[in-house]
C-alpha cells in the first residue's frame, strides 16, 4: 500500500464526519508523512496499520469530543425545562390573558364595523321608506311629498356613504390588526 492509497482510504472512512474535522485529520497524516520523509513511508505505514483502524480512532476521539458538548447542552435543557416548569404558574396564565385580550380587540372590532354598517343600511332603508311615503302624499300636499323625498334622498345619500366607509374602515381595520397578529406572531416565534 502506497501513501496515497492510505490517504485516500482513510478519506473514505471519514467521509461521516464534518468536513473541517476529516480536513484536520487528512493534514495531520499528510503532514507525519512529510516528517518521515518519502525514504521512511513503508515504515510510516506499518506503524499506523490500517487505514480503518486509524479512522476508528478519529472517530472515536470525535464521538468523546462530541458527548462532552452535549452534556453540557443537555444540563442547560435540563435547567430550561425546570426553570419553565416553575414559571409556568405564572406564564400559563398570562399568556391566556393575552389570547384573550387579542381575541376580545377583535370581537370588539367586528361589533363596532356591524353597527356602523347596520347603521348606515337603516338610513338607506328609512330614505327608501320616506320616498315612498312621499309619493302617496302628493295629491294632500305638494311641500310635504317634497320635503319627505328631499329628506329620503338626503338619508339614503348618508346612508350610502356611511356604507361605503364602513367597508373601507373594514378593510383597513382588519388588515392592520391581521399585520400585528402576524408580526407578534413572528417576533413571538423568533425568541
Amino acid at each position: 500500500m502506497s501513501k496515497h492509497e492510505f490517504m485516500n482510504r482513510l478519506k473514505k472512512h471519514l467521509r461521516k464526519l464534518p468536513f473541517d474535522e476529516v480536513k484536520e485529520a487528512v493534514d495531520y497524516y499528510e503532514q507525519y508523512f512529510d516528517d518521515a520523509g518519502e525514504e521512511n513511508e513503508q515504515a510510516v505505514l506499518l506503524e499506523l496499520g490500517s487505514s480503518s483502524a486509524v479512522a476508528s480512532q478519529i472517530i472515536a476521539s470525535y464521538a468523546a469530543k462530541d458527548t462532552g458538548k452535549s452534556a453540557k447542552h443537555g444540563l442547560s435543557t435540563v435547567w430550561q425545562v425546570i426553570l419553565a416548569v416553575f414559571a409556568s404558574p405564572i406564564a400559563l396564565p398570562l399568556a391566556l390573558v393575552v389570547v384573550i385580550l387579542a381575541f376580545a380587540l377583535v370581537i370588539t372590532v367586528i361589533a363596532i364595523v356591524i353597527s356602523i354598517g347596520a347603521a348606515g343600511i337603516g338610513l338607506v332603508a328609512g330614505g327608501v321608506m320616506s320616498g315612498v311615503t312621499s309619493v302617496s302624499i302628493v295629491m294632500q300636499s305638494l311641500s310635504t311629498a317634497l320635503f319627505f323625498f328631499g329628506l329620503g334622498l338626503t338619508a339614503s345619500g348618508i346612508g350610502l356613504a356611511i356604507i361605503i366607509g364602513t367597508v373601507k374602515l373594514s378593510k383597513i381595520s382588519f388588515n392592520t390588526l391581521a399585520k400585528n397578529v402576524g408580526e407578534f406572531i413572528l417576533r413571538r416565534n423568533k425568541k
